[in-house]
């Protein structure tokens, strides 16, 4: 006996729409300040004929592709599910985050071999013109943090768009301090030394994005799942005898699915057993969605032993489990 269950459905599709509606809608906002403002930063750059002004419009040029790579994503992600695709193609949100990671690794890079080239071989700065170009940046960055802050906390691909603004942002910074020390000391390298350190931020930060997004796309358990947790409470069912073929993983961010199938003494009602089972997984560890396969004797052969863990103390009643071994047949 198989059921799938999700936690309040109705109200859960509606959020998720709103939430969308709410990403795409920052998105839009940010892509048009950042597009806006690139232009004319580079037209001050070619004006000037200051590298570094142009320099910096190259990494707001950066958070452009970034924010309408998610935005891209995004849409994609909004498609429904189709007998093709049964879960839609929700999962797009992640490859948009994997890209912009790689996106942001290679700016990283980027900045850094500039940053050495500088340090290499200083220049003489415009700091005036530096100043200008900086401040009209952190004005339309500051109001581009605003709008994505909300929808980069729970969402990968917002995350990876987010992280283009901040790169931009911490940029305009850097420029200010560095025109001011270079005004006040003619201490040129200071650009070339704190570019050179925000570049290793952004690899930080890329690290993380694409560490994440790997991790949901190779189906691994999600770190907010703690799994033989999960299997201790479910073998703590009444006639319960054994959980197995269990598997966690995540459709996308802050969607976790589940599934098990739970080996129930003869006696044992299914129904009562099942509805124990989908409370414990939706309201005890808020899956999204699961799917609780009730059996009273287990036919499966080893052949998915591959794909399964298991726990090798099956006869613990009191909930305690021992290290996973994932050579031991489940």
């Amino acid at each position: 006996m198989s059921e799938r269950s999700e936690r309040n459905p109705t109200r859960r599709g509606h959020d998720h729409t709103a939430m969308l509606a709410a990403n795409e809608r920052a998105l839009w906002i940010s892509l048009w300040l950042t597009g806006v403002y690139f232009l004319i930063e580079l037209g001050l750059g070619l004006a000037s004929g200051s590298v570094a002004v142009i320099s910096d419009a190259l990494h707001t040029f950066s958070a452009v592709g970034g924010v309408l790579l998610a935005l891209v994503a995004g849409r994609i992600a909004a498609r429904p599910a189709t007998r093709y695709s049964t879960f839609g193609s929700i999962r797009a949100e992640i490859v948009g985050a994997m890209l912009n990671g790689f996106f942001l690794v290679v700016m990283a890079v980027v900045v850094i071999f500039m940053g050495i080239f500088r340090l290499l071989n200083p220049a003489d700065l415009n700091t005036g013109l530096m100043l200008a170009a900086a401040a009209g940046g952190i004005v339309t960055e500051l109001i581009s943090l605003r709008v994505l802050y909300t929808g980069q906390r729970d969402n990968l691909n917002m995350r990876g768009a987010y992280w283009h603004v901040v790169q931009t942002f911490v940029g305009s910074l850097l420029i200010i301090v560095a025109a001011v020390v270079v005004a006040l000391t003619d201490f040129v390298e200071i650009d070339s030394i704190l570019g050179i350190a925000f570049g290793l931020v952004l690899l930080w930060a890329a690290r993380g994005i694409t560490r994440d997004s790997i991790r949901v796309l190779m189906e691994t358990v999600p770190t907010d799942v703690d799994l033989p947790d999960v299997v201790a409470e479910l073998r703590r069912i009444d006639g319960v005898e054994d959980a197995h073929h269990v598997h966690a993983w995540a459709l996308t961010t802050g969607r976790n699915l589940f599934s098990a199938h739970l080996l129930v003494a003869d006696d044992t009602d299914p129904r009562r057993a099942l509805a124990a089972a989908q409370s414990i997984v939706r309201d005890e560890f808020g899956f999204y969605f699961s799917t609780i396969q009730i059996e009273t004797e287990c036919e499966e052969d080893h052949r998915a032993a591959a794909i399964d863990f298991a726990d090798t103390d099956h006869d613990d009643r009191a909930g305690a489990t021992t290290p996973l071994d994932p050579d031991t047949p489940g």
